[in-house]
């Protein structure tokens, strides 16, 4: 489907409206500030705000060597945008016929589908199969009539706040990084399913959940985590990622243990969020040695806890 049949669901007859087009992976702090704007806009104008989201980024739809894992599903992404106060939220699958549209024309399907009276873009946007920049856009805002409104990026350390930044830190364990580029912390989670039981054995149960490939995961290793459970519990915990070096088994775990936890959750949806890095995923000489680490990986972040306000 083109363009505008895929809008065409959200349209609103004789409705304004604010828009802007991204994929938003992450919902990060950028995406925000743009985000905002777009709400600001609206407001100002009575108008209805408008999120065009791409479900797959698309340039890996271009060149199909550069996929990527994304920081969230698009459920989670939808559900981020929304809580930013934005009316209504568009998914847009990028294919063919939208990849060989001008700006031009892609512009103009908006103005005619959406009524579109007012566009947000980043500083650094490029639309179209043309790739105009936001100059050559200005000048297509000026012939057709509708306003454009820049926001410029977002910079942490003097760099630019990216979806691809945090993917980076994430890969490096640097989940406290990620989370300041975020403004949240970052959170995987998924079904719970039956393990090993190794964990159990050595007094620290854990909860095992199953893990997308197509979602990003921290880098291996231990770390310290809130565990939202389904009945909307968040619990202190601890959280493994890696390949088990010590039994040579080369089986991935992504697995939690929640502290003061003792009930059954196989089958059920549960999520962690990465508050802080504790170690790598070492091997060890004997199971022996792997318990006492253990052991004292619980106490570091039994300590984290008891240094942070309670959960609200």
């Amino acid at each position: 489907m083109g363009l505008h049949q895929q809008i065409a669901p959200i349209q609103e007859p004789s409705s304004e409206s604010c828009v802007t087009v991204g994929t938003f992976d992450g919902v990060h702090k950028g995406h925000q500030a743009l985000l905002h704007r777009l709400v600001s806009v609206a407001q100002q104008n009575h108008a209805r705000s408008v999120a065009l989201s791409f479900r797959q980024p698309p340039r890996s739809i271009i060149d199909p060597t550069h996929k990527t894992p994304h920081l969230y599903d698009v459920e989670k992404r939808v559900t981020l945008i929304r809580e930013l106060g934005i009316d209504t939220v568009g998914l847009i699958d990028f294919n063919d016929e939208i990849r060989v549209m001008s700006a031009d024309e892609f512009l103009t399907t908006l103005q005619t589908s959406l009524g579109m009276k007012h566009l947000v873009i980043g500083e650094r946007a490029l639309l179209g199969h043309d790739l105009l920049s936001v100059d050559q856009i200005e000048s297509i805002a000026s012939r057709k009539a509708f306003q454009l409104h820049v926001v410029p990026p977002v910079l942490q350390n003097e760099l630019v706040v990216s979806s691809s930044l945090i993917r980076s830190a994430l890969a490096k364990g640097d989940v406290k990084r990620a989370a300041k580029m975020l403004g949240r912390l970052y959170e995987r989670g998924g079904k719970v399913t039956h393990g090993a039981a190794r964990a159990r054995e050595m007094g620290v149960p854990t909860a095992n959940m199953q893990s997308s490939p197509d979602l990003v995961m921290p880098a291996n290793g231990i770390y310290a985590t809130w565990a939202k459970l389904p009945d909307g519990r968040v619990l202190p915990s601890g959280t493994y990622i890696g390949n088990n070096p010590t039994f040579a088994t080369g089986q991935f775990s992504f697995e939690v243990h929640i502290k003061d936890l003792d009930e059954e959750l196989y089958g059920q949806y549960v999520s962690v969020e990465f508050i802080d890095f504790i170690r790598t995923d070492d091997e060890f000489d004997s199971v022996e040695e792997l318990e006492t680490q253990i052991q004292k990986d619980v106490e570091q972040i039994n300590r984290i806890f008891d240094s942070m306000p309670p959960r609200t």
